[in-house]
């Protein structure tokens, strides 16, 4: 889940050679012999022209998130699909509608766009995330490829548009799923055999992570849809575990959910997550749980960072006052603070003043929404200020008025409350009062 830490940052890799990727997709392309399923294509020239320059901007030090990438779109593509060359995307050609077509295609290129409502596959290999209708604006897009990061990237390229038809992340976003996000699943009873099995090993999985499993009627996003049912279904839900088996991407349109679905050990049978508009990034985090990738670049970007050392920790008794955050990292001050523990104050917090120590903590981002709420429930004598990272940072985060802990336990052999903690747990001194 997002309130797990995350894996260590890998060391950075450069993006593969555009050039290469090109003749690659090229060959593949021969090799395939398939004319149907193009509606045009572009010639190797022309593409190996702009995939040059794609590399030679890289070399120059430009940030392409979509360097590296072959990529198809239908013949009605939307317009805002330019946004993924301005991203380091190249485009080989378009293809004819066809859900068969995704397939095909993705043996050739990186990423393929959607526009045709069509039944929702997941075959081996194959992950495609329907975004909340609107964010991308014009026609409804799906975007298919075989890696979480490069469709969380190419609909990231394309959001934002100045189009004012186009729909806009609301303040109160949630970025989170929380510590037990709950999940409904259908009675996978009614499943045919294969399908039913590749439910099972990912609802394990979730649940394996800390989702809260809810067997739930789900009649109401599957044939035409239900608004009314639907709504009041995902009202107590973070998202919805489906077979990959007759959903409709026009039916989830209709209802306005996003989705996401990813093979399941590469069976034939898949599983969407299906979340509430605007909630697509709770989806990823879900998904990404499957198939095992962290999400590169979460969206979206409008968020306020704070720091926190005591019982809004990830676990502790007041961490749901953050409202739907998401995990940020571990972090560490610099070597100016030290961390003392209150009295009357319940539940047990520390409080973190100036010092001559480091604290250690952990970085949560909120929607500026949630940030109001949080900020204006801040009771005393705890408040917001900026706090020195050991990484040279100063984000917001949760310190204490000085004089309300100068009769307060020094904590200095602590190095988070956590730690206090696991003194207390073991036989330790015991909370004041």
């Amino acid at each position: 889940m997002t309130t797990l830490p995350p894996e260590p940052d890998p060391v950075p890799v450069p993006p593969p050679s555009s050039h290469e990727r090109v003749r690659t997709a090229f060959e593949r392309l021969a090799k395939a012999d398939r004319p149907g399923l193009w509606a045009a294509v572009r010639t190797m020239e022309e593409v190996l022209v702009e995939a040059k320059t794609v590399d030679e901007r890289v070399h120059a030090g430009e940030d392409l998130p979509l360097a590296g990438t072959v990529c198809a779109a239908d013949v009605d593509g939307p317009p805002v699909a330019a946004r993924l060359t301005d991203a380091g995307a190249v485009l080989l050609g378009t293809t004819v509608p066809d859900p068969e077509n995704t397939v095909v295609g993705l043996e050739i290129v990186d990423l393929v766009l959607n526009t045709s409502a069509r039944e929702i596959a997941a075959p081996p290999g194959v992950i495609s995330l329907k975004p909340t209708p609107g964010l991308i604006p014009g026609k409804t897009v799906s975007v298919s490829a075989h890696r979480l990061a490069t469709g969380q990237r190419a609909v990231a390229a394309m959001l934002g548009s100045l189009d004012p038809a186009a729909r806009e992340w609301p303040a109160d976003v949630r970025l989170g799923a929380g510590q037990r996000p709950r999940l409904g699943i259908p009675d996978a009873a009614s499943l045919p055999l294969p399908a039913r099995r590749a439910f099972d090993v990912a609802a394990a999985s979730l649940e394996a992570s800390g989702a809260v499993l809810v067997p739930v009627d789900v009649s109401a996003v599957y044939g035409a849809g239900d608004a009314l049912a639907a709504r009041s279904l995902m009202a107590e839900l973070e998202a919805l575990l489906l077979p990959t088996v007759d959903v409709q991407e026009a039916t989830l349109n209709a209802l306005d959910l996003a989705a996401v679905t990813v093979p399941v050990d590469r069976r034939p049978y898949g599983i969407t997550v299906v979340t509430r508009a605007f909630e697509d990034q709770i989806g990823l985090d879900l998904a990404s749980v499957l198939t095992g990738e962290q999400s590169p670049d979460p969206y979206p970007s409008e968020s306020i960072d704070v720091v926190v050392f005591g019982a809004h920790l990830c676990g502790q008794p007041l961490h749901d006052e953050l409202h739907g955050a998401r995990f940020g990292g571990l972090v560490r001050t610099a070597e100016r603070y030290r961390m003392v523990l209150l009295s009357d104050v319940t539940p047990p917090q520390p409080g973190v003043i100036p010092g001559s120590a480091g604290v250690d903590g952990e970085r949560w981002r909120l929607s500026p929404a949630a940030f109001g709420r949080f900020a204006a429930g801040l009771a005393a004598p705890f408040v917001l200020g900026r706090v020195e990272l050991e990484d040279g940072s100063s984000p917001l985060a949760v310190l204490c008025e000085p004089e309300a802990a100068a009769d307060g336990e020094g904590l200095d052999r602590y190095a988070s409350w956590r730690g206090y903690l696991r003194f207390v747990s073991t036989g330790g001194p015991r909370f004041p009062g």
